[in-house]
């Protein structure tokens, strides 16, 4: 059973890590199209899902990534992986996001699009997947299972 905590923290705590690395590197591009359909929606504060929202989510993964890996915090840590995969995996539920989401940009990316002023529109995504949303509910997925083991122990 150790093993299979230890196996089930590293996992979930490398995941949002490197997700919460890519938040602050610029290579995470779904926050820049959740202002985009908000400002479509005419929404207001759209304007701060990117970067605002994109980097306290990013803040919060990393967080919970290393709590959730080191021994003397992974209870507290277990609960906290659980926040920002399920908000991913309800955003994707909601008309804010969608389980179909753009695979990524077209050139220029949206970091250097946003420092150019923007607006985004349909012409600046790249193809469509659930590839967000299946990475997501398998986080939410090894976060539970996670939290479960940690809270039995």
């Amino acid at each position: 059973m150790t093993i299979l905590k230890w196996v089930l923290a590293l996992a979930i705590g490398g995941f949002l890590i490197m997700m919460g690395v890519m938040k602050f590197t610029g290579e995470a591009h779904i926050f820049p199209y959740i202002e985009y359909k908000a400002a479509a929606a005419g929404l207001p504060m759209a304007g701060l899902a990117y970067p605002l929202g994109n980097y306290l989510t990013g803040a919060l993964e990393l967080i919970a990534g290393v709590t959730v890996i080191l021994p003397m915090t992974r209870k507290i840590g277990s609960l906290l992986a659980v926040l920002p995969v399920l908000g991913a995996v309800i955003f994707h539920l909601s008309p804010a996001l969608g389980i179909v989401t753009p695979s990524g940009y077209a050139d220029p990316k949206p970091i250097e699009a946003l420092a150019n002023g923007g607006p985004f529109t349909a012409a600046d995504f790249t193809g469509d997947t659930n590839m967000l949303f299946m990475m997501a509910a398998g986080g939410l997925l090894l976060a539970v299972i996670n939290l479960m083991l940690q809270r039995n122990s």
